[in-house]
């Protein structure tokens, strides 16, 4: 072993795993895991698989995921809350189309209350986030929508509200993060 400035307790050690100090180096698997850590470390994200066993509102879910209980919020989309009118609507809407669906997640971020944030992606390669606006039931979430899929997002938005979706029935909807903002403020 070479002579290092450190002591022995901090030198490298051949551990026998592949790729890790010891063994076989190269190989199609390590590629594909290089290149999935290149992937997550140059845009952020993070995909991973589970299943949904609750829906909390129009816009978050638990999914479990390798025995963790993962709260997970849809990215870029706002759904009315469970006091707000449509807010039911919209969650019976997303338990009845993902409900112990197995799913996988492309986390995009953690917003403040500790929840991951995600596209989620359902077997058939829909994802909750555009359906749940596609129905009308959810807005495009401005603030919060940065990703060149929101464009689609966005366009099937204005679908939902000329074709008088979710809703869109009520000719002015209030957006939840108004609801919110007149609500928290009444407290």
């Amino acid at each position: 072993m070479p002579a290092f400035p450190f002591p022995p307790s901090f030198r490298p050690r051949r551990t026998g795993l592949p790729g890790f100090g010891g063994g076989r180096k190269t190989g199609p698997g390590r590629a594909i895991f290089l290149f999935l850590a290149l992937l997550t470390l140059a845009f952020g994200y993070v995909f991973c698989q589970g299943k949904i066993v609750r829906v909390h509102d129009g816009d978050t879910v638990t999914v479990l995921r390798g025995g963790e209980m993962l709260k997970v919020r849809l990215y870029g989309v706002d759904a009315p809350e469970e006091a707000q009118k449509g807010g039911a609507e919209s969650k019976h809407f997303l338990a009845d189309l993902a409900s112990f669906q197995e799913v996988e997640l492309d986390v995009r971020d953690k917003d403040r209350y500790g929840r991951s944030v995600a596209i989620v992606r359902l077997p058939d390669g829909r994802t909750l986030n555009e359906e749940l606006v596609r129905a009308g039931l959810a807005w495009v979430y401005p603030a919060h929508c940065k990703s060149p899929v929101c464009l689609k997002w966005l366009a099937l938005e204005q679908m939902a509200k000329l074709e008088g979706r979710g809703l869109w029935k009520d000719k002015n909807p209030q957006p939840p993060w108004q609801w919110r903002q007149k609500h928290m403020q009444n407290r």
